[in-house]
Formats: C-alpha cells, structure tokens, sequence
C-alpha cells in the first residue's frame, strides 16, 4: 500500500512539474513570438496540453508551441457554463480601491448602500440609454468618470468638460443623456477627462458604457435596471 501511494505521490508530482514546464515554455514562445501583445496571465485549460492565454484583453487558447490560436467560447455543454466567458469575468477584475475617485463626478441615490463605478461618454447612444435604465435604479452610489471617446464622437470631450464644470454636473450629466439637454456654458474650470482617457487605457476599457462592481466586476454595455439590480445585490 505504501508503495502505491508512493508511486501516485510521484506520478502526481511528475505531472505537475511537467505542466509547469509546459507552461513556461508556451511564456517563452509567447514573448518570442509576438513581443508586441502583453501577455497577462496563462493557465491550464480543461483540455490536455491546451492552455488558457489571456493576452490584448480577451482570451485564446493555444499549445506551448504557441503557432496556433483557438479563439471563442469554451462551453460545458452537461453544466450549461460558458467557461470563456467566467474565466473573462475573473481576469477582467479590477481593485476598485486603487480607483482615483477624485476623477469621478459622485451621485448618491438613498441610502446609497451600493456602489458602481462607471466610464460613460456623453455621446454614446448605448451610454444613453444605461443612464435611463439607472435613473431608475435606488440606494446605490455612482462614481461616474467622464469618459469621451473622440475617435467616435468628436464633441464628447467638450460635451464632458462643461458637465465637470456644471454647478450640478451630475444633475448636468442627465440633462443631456436624458433629456438631450445642452450644458450650460461655464467658465473654464480644471478638468479630469484627459486622466479619465489615461485610466481607462491602463484598465483596457475599450468600449462605453463599462462599469464596476464593488467585488471589481466588470459590466460591459447597456444594461436594464433589472439586470442592474440583480448584479448590484449579487456583491451586496
């Protein structure tokens, strides 16, 4: 008995190792070949000898010779789990202590127990219409960082600068959402768009609307009130 023990003891120490190695010299490949793409992390996938890449912000999955991607969702059929997709949610975590919140405009709603922490360009029209759906969302507390993408929306930046420099500029920022009402000109005030820009690159935010949840998680797109409640009481 003890010799079998023994045996599986290595066997599983053997195994080990040898997915260690595997996994870095898919690393090694991985840096070698494509210097250019940050690779964040890399991890055993269910399939044998395939491994979980998470690299330019999605996930592939690839050998350790590193020469072909799979790209897609893995999904558990019996268990009706999109694996790709929760993995995503996990890698794409955020410490949301280490956000500057002096960057954001504060909106608090009741007792403001729950919190959002949310990238929003003035003249994104999915950014509009989430802005309606948590119009009618209660106790929560939104950190809203002004977020103007100009490459699509040209006017967004100023659009953004004259709400921060509203007297109201959360009241300011639904104005115009909502009720597709202009700011009110202002005198020019200092603003925290261009670091908002900065911050969203470091946190690979590619798209608007995206927001975080207190655990970190992050929501991508227009989302209806529902759908925000229900994520906001599953971290509660």
């Amino acid at each position: 008995m003890k010799i079998r023990l023994t045996a599986l003891l290595f066997s599983i120490i053997g195994f080990t190792a040898t997915a260690h190695a595997d996994i870095k010299t898919l690393q090694q490949n991985l840096k070698a070949q494509y210097p250019e793409i940050p690779v964040k992390s890399v991890n055993p996938s269910p399939f044998k000898d395939i491994y979980e890449v998470y690299m330019g912000g999605r996930i592939v999955y690839t050998d350790e010779t590193a020469k072909y991607f799979l790209v897609g969702n893995l999904i558990d059929v019996k268990g009706q789990k999109n694996i790709t997709e929760q993995r995503e949610q996990i890698l794409k975590r955020i410490d949301v202590k280490t956000l500057p919140l002096d960057q954001a405009i504060k909106h608090v709603k009741g007792k403001g127990e729950r919190v959002l922490y949310l990238f929003s360009d003035p003249d994104c029209p999915y950014c509009q219409k989430l802005e309606k759906e948590l119009a009618k969302v209660e106790n929560v507390t939104i950190y809203l960082f002004l977020y103007p993408i100009t490459g699509l929306h040209p006017n967004a930046a100023n659009v953004a600068r004259q709400v921060w420099c509203s007297k109201d500029p959360y009241q300011s920022w639904q104005d115009y959402l909502i009720h597709q009402k202009k700011p009110k000109k202002t005198a020019d005030c200092t603003t925290p768009v261009e670091k908002n820009i900065q911050l969203a690159n470091q946190l690979q935010i590619s798209g608007t609307p995206t927001f975080f949840l207190s655990d970190g998680s992050r929501i991508s797109g227009a989302r209806s009130a529902s759908d925000i409640e229900r994520l906001l009481n599953a971290v509660k």
